[in-house]
């Protein structure tokens, strides 16, 4: 299986919220979590983690939460 690093950012983006008449209030752009089973030391474990990085927790083949479906010759 191959490695893979959890570090993310652990903290959200700060912006402006533009109304339609460019009135701005200040706003925060929260990451987007999600719950996934995470095989760590041969043990399964659950994490919140953002969609970027369970991206790439599926490339790495970290995660139980997705698995390529295989091919039947």
């Amino acid at each position: 299986m191959a490695s893979f690093d959890m570090k993310y950012p652990s903290i959200a983006h700060f912006g402006n919220k533009v109304s339609h008449a460019k009135n701005r209030t200040s706003r925060v752009f929260r990451r987007n979590l999600h719950t996934v089973t995470v095989i760590v030391d041969g043990k399964k474990k659950r994490m919140r983690v953002p969609t970027k990085v369970l991206r790439l927790m599926k490339k790495a083949g970290v995660t139980t939460h997705w698995k390529k479906s295989e091919i039947k010759d």
